[in-house]
């Protein structure tokens, strides 16, 4: 079976807020977003993601007949699983792609130079080369990870003032500039091609700051938006009683991963000529045909207003 599988990478960036939340709170923020128990880092938990790509498909297959109803397409079935019949007579079918949660690769903040900074540090960059093996020299060796010290900053050209980065309110001592010509241009060249969006491969040489685990792990838990809300009584137009809450969102300009697994179909009596990985690529265009480029896909909650909206790019993995 191993000789069948594929691996796809696919990249998430957000074009507007994003909140994909984990329940009610306690805290201060009433509604937060999904974390990581251990590190903080916001993620995107694979049940979300699985959702949004099974919607996408039936948007997509069979001429969208079935984008709002309850039935899904038989190549959805086999790419994503389902539950069919009832009762006694009920059968369910595992997918052949497996969805693993989307992990954060860069978060944006302030920066007093350069507008805004879009952060990574040597613990994400680590978990992406793992996860995904793109991090390579041509004659592919691995490349060797920055490691800036902590409160010291490895930051593009755009970031730097008197040789300083100061990000939100925090002063950060230049440890070595980030340029196309250094020895991180191969990091850049593989992290500039993870986004279709022209902010992005336009500027992120320049506003790219890399910095230590602990500091990043700072940023991303609390530098995130958080909006107050209200709930307005329709009859007199004002603010209910006790209807104020604070919600929490990821940023936009946010770049998330995830590594789609792709096996041969689980479903008995599955047609032979079924191309699993052809199909999905029909679901996700790579963007390599000009009249295909990475679909816009609205993931988590507040779809209305309109939340969540990003740019999804995939890239089939060696």
């Amino acid at each position: 079976m191993t000789m069948n599988v594929k691996r796809h990478l696919l990249t998430l960036y957000t074009h507007t807020p994003l909140h994909v939340g984990s329940g009610t709170s306690v805290d201060v923020v009433d509604l937060p977003i999904m974390r990581e128990r251990i590190t903080g880092f916001p993620i995107i938990p694979a049940s979300s993601l699985k959702g949004v790509l099974l919607q996408r498909a039936r948007e997509i297959f069979e001429n969208g007949k079935h984008a709002r109803a309850k039935a899904i397409p038989d190549e959805a079935k086999l790419l994503f699983g389902a539950v069919e019949g009832e009762g006694d007579g009920q059968v369910s079918n595992a997918g052949c792609v497996w969805v693993m949660e989307a992990k954060i690769l860069a978060f944006p903040v302030r920066s007093l130079a350069g507008c805004f900074a879009w952060l990574t540090c040597p613990a994400v960059l680590e978990r992406f080369q793992r996860d995904t093996g793109i991090l390579k020299h041509p004659d592919g060796k691995l490349l060797t990870l920055p490691q800036p010290p902590k409160d010291e900053v490895i930051a593009g050209a755009e970031l730097v003032a008197n040789g300083q980065v100061v990000l939100e309110e925090y002063a950060m001592k230049l440890d070595c500039p980030l340029k196309p010509e250094s020895d991180n241009q191969e990091l850049l060249k593989k992290l500039k091609g993870l986004a279709a969006d022209p902010l992005w491969t336009h500027k992120l040489s320049s506003r790219l700051a890399i910095v230590h685990d602990e500091n990043f792990q700072h940023f991303v838990t609390t530098c995130t938006e958080v909006v107050a809300r209200i709930k307005v009584d329709p009859a007199s137009r004002t603010v209910e009683d006790g209807a104020l809450f604070n919600q929490e969102n990821v940023p936009c300009e946010t770049l998330f991963y995830s590594v789609l697994t792709v096996l041969q179909p689980r479903r008995n009596g599955s047609p032979t000529e079924f191309d699993a990985n052809a199909k999905l690529g029909e679901l996700l265009p790579d963007g390599e045909d000009p009249n295909q480029q990475p679909p816009i896909l609205q993931i988590g909650g507040d779809e209305t207003t309109g939340h969540g909206l990003c740019e999804t790019k995939r890239e089939e993995l060696q």
